[in-house]
Order: C-alpha cells, then sequence, then structure tokens
C-alpha cells in the first residue's frame, strides 16, 4: 500500500480526521463482515475503497436474481455463484492492495473462532437475528467490537456495541422478545435507499472507530420513504445474559 496510498486514497486523506496516520491504521486494521448480501456488499465494498487492509467475508448463500436490486457489488453473471467468493472477486479487482478471505460457511458457535476471532471489529450483513445473536454472545465472549446494522422496507437501524461498555443486542432486544415476529425484507421487502443509508452509517462508525478509538453509544434509526432519523440511547440492561460478566 506504502506506493500507492498518496494517489489512492488523496481524498480520503485531505480529510483531517484521518489523514495519513489513520489511513496506516486502516491498512493494518482486520475486519470481519458476516454476510454478503445487501447489507454485507455495501459494508465490504465501502471497506475494500477506504482500504482496511484485510477483509474476512462469511456468506453461505449463492446469488439470486432477485439479489440485484438492493446488493451492489453483484450482476447477472453471478447467479448461482457464491456471494462471498464473488464479493472477494469483485472487492480484489476494486483493491488489489488489500487482503480479502472468503468463506461459504454458515456461522454458528462452532467455527465463530476461527472464522473471526482474530478480527479487530466485525460488521453485520446478515438478514435475520439468529445469526445476529450469535454474533452478539460470540463477539462480547470474545471481547470483540461489533457494528449491528438491520434493514428493513423503508427503514433501519445502526448500532456500535463494545463489549463491557455499551449495550449489547441482547440488551435492545431480550430474550422474552419474539424475533421470529419481526419484520423482515422476506414479509416486508425494502427499498435499496435504505441499505445503502444504513450501510454507510455502520462503515462510518467503523472507520472512525479503527482510526479514533471512538466508540458511539446511540442507536441511530432512519427511514428513508419518510425521511425521519433519529438517535437514542440504549443503557446496558444488568439483567442481560451476555453483558453481567462485565
Amino acid at each position: 500500500m506504502a506506493e500507492n496510498i498518496f494517489e489512492r486514497y488523496q481524498k480520503q486523506l485531505l480529510f483531517k480526521p484521518i489523514g495519513l496516520k489513520g489511513q496506516q491504521k486502516l491498512g493494518k486494521s482486520r475486519v470481519g463482515i458476516l454476510g454478503v448480501g445487501a447489507l454485507g456488499s455495501n459494508l465490504a465494498s465501502i471497506c475494500a475503497r477506504s482500504g482496511i487492509g484485510r477483509l474476512v467475508l462469511v456468506d453461505s448463500d449463492q446469488v439470486e436474481l432477485s439479489n440485484l436490486q438492493r446488493q451492489m457489488l453483484f450482476d447477472e453473471s453471478d447467479i448461482g455463484c457464491s456471494k462471498a467468493i464473488s464479493a472477494a472477486d469483485k472487492l480484489s479487482r476494486i483493491n488489489s492492495e488489500i487482503s480479502i478471505e472468503a468463506f461459504c460457511e454458515r456461522l454458528d458457535a462452532r467455527n465463530f473462532r476461527d472464522l473471526f476471532g482474530n478480527c479487530d471489529l466485525l460488521l453485520d450483513g446478515t438478514d435475520n437475528f439468529a445469526s445476529r445473536f450469535i454474533m452478539n454472545q460470540q463477539a462480547i465472549e470474545l471481547g470483540i467490537p461489533w457494528v449491528h446494522s438491520a434493514v428493513t422496507a423503508s427503514s433501519g437501524q445502526s448500532m456500535f456495541i463494545m463489549p463491557g461498555k455499551t449495550a449489547c443486542l441482547r440488551c435492545l432486544i431480550p430474550d422474552t422478545d419474539a424475533p421470529a415476529e419481526f419484520p423482515t425484507v422476506h414479509n416486508s421487502g425494502v427499498i435499496t435507499p435504505i441499505v445503502t443509508i444504513i450501510a454507510s452509517i455502520s462503515a462510518a462508525a467503523a472507520l472512525r472507530f479503527l482510526v479514533e478509538k471512538h466508540i458511539d453509544y446511540d442507536l441511530k434509526y432512519y427511514d428513508a420513504w419518510d425521511h425521519r432519523f433519529s438517535s437514542v440511547a440504549i443503557n446496558r440492561d444488568k439483567s442481560c445474559p451476555h453483558c453481567r460478566s462485565f
């Protein structure tokens, strides 16, 4: 990266909060992305273009025609192919100077450490809460910060989770709630703008953490159809089964 850093990241280097030192920090960072669909492909694209040095992509699904409406890294030639491998191929052509690992696996408690154990930060690109709760529990146990992202219909949310400091996903959604009854893209649809907006909010939080170790304690919510934005402080739940060890 040293040879091309000033040319490739010229405009990003001019942004004072990043600058050369921040860009070098990004280049040394390792970020894991669970799910490389709508949110994940946008997150991965931003990370690669921003110069995050090592990316780990995990997704067991294949590209379908219906994905192309919102999953920015794919085109018709990718239909039937692995999302993780196709995304890694596209990203390597966008930025050949970074390292990208792609895994066509479904995440569970048994393979989490092998896939994401050495990451500095994790990003949520999934479309279901079952996977998110696995990430939440495992990331907290390993002390890895992560950024939760979710979209459905025209709205979405983003929340930075730092084990031991911020609320976690279970503080936001207790065990007593029934995620199976939540609106999803499968029963409520989704429009493309909210995907790119929430991915950008989460990616910005990720970049700022990697550069400045800044922690955002508020959940960010946005509705792209009504143009409504809110930022809500989420307190840690003392009874949370994942957080109470801290």
